[in-house]
């Protein structure tokens, strides 16, 4: 966790990046500091709150790079916190959030995995100090269409030494996640997939897989029942295994979207 400082530190210019998955992380950090290291340093955080944290110890930062889906308050939440002068970016593996984002005022909206060239076009809106023109946010919104995939993949892929298993999406179960590895249960067994949730739910059906946690998501077909509890979260039991799986209150709210 960051340490806070008693007082606001001044200092030159920064970036902060929040962003919970280490790879994700490092990776546009390097980026950022590699394109545009006028904008100054960057500064990282896993969770909107360590975000909060290390924006009370510095002058605001100039600019924010903000994943949507965080552990704790969202980057779509996060972002209303911070400093008014603090210039926004989304940086995000879904594309349905973008009007809500520029509604909020972003400079610009990038999918993942974000393509140095993309960056370094963002990096000239952030540069000009410009806010996008309404042609602007519609060229932004097509160009995000036109990356959706048009088809969601029906084959998953794990390997482990020379072997490469091929996984049925359809006979996938439910899928279980920490930063870097993902554990996939399907009917024909269990596998690990060195790739994280976040990055493999874009590349699902949302019709078929809901995530249910920040660490999971399940197939919809194996659903049974739900067992609600007071924290308004709970619990769901499945059609093929007896494995009970935590579904917390927020996501709860979006899967209430599936009963009828």
């Amino acid at each position: 966790m960051i340490a806070v400082a008693s007082e606001r530190m001044s200092g030159d210019a920064w970036v902060l990046l929040v962003e919970d998955e280490d790879r994700l992380r490092d990776e546009l950090a390097s980026l950022l500091s590699e394109l545009a290291p006028d904008l100054g340093a960057v500064r990282c955080a896993a969770t909107a709150e360590e975000a909060q944290a290390l924006c009370q110890t510095r002058c605001a930062p100039a600019v924010a790079f903000v994943d949507i889906h965080l552990p704790g308050l969202s980057g779509l939440a996060l972002v209303q916190t911070l400093p008014a002068e603090t210039r926004v970016v989304f940086v995000t593996a879904y594309d349905r959030y973008a009007l809500d984002a520029f509604e909020r005022g972003a400079v610009d909206y990038l999918l993942k995995p974000v393509a140095a060239e993309r960056l370094q076009r963002c990096v000239v809106r952030l540069r000009s100090r410009a806010v996008p023109a309404a042609h602007e946010v519609r060229q932004i919104l097509s160009s995000l269409s036109a990356m959706r995939p048009t088809e969601h993949v029906k084959w998953l892929s794990a390997s482990s030494g020379r072997r490469t298993r091929l996984i049925a999406v359809d006979e996938i179960i439910f899928l279980q996640s920490d930063t870097k590895y993902t554990r996939v249960v399907s009917r024909d067994g269990e596998h690990l997939m060195e790739e994280s949730l976040k990055s493999l739910l874009p590349r699902l059906d949302p019709t078929n897989f809901c995530q249910v946690h920040r660490s999971t998501a399940v197939n919809l077909r194996e659903v049974l029942l739900v067992e609600r509890d007071e924290s308004g979260g709970g619990v769901l039991h499945l059609r093929s295994r007896p494995d009970l799986l935590r579904i917390s209150a927020p996501f709860l709210r979006e899967f209430k979207k599936f009963l009828v």
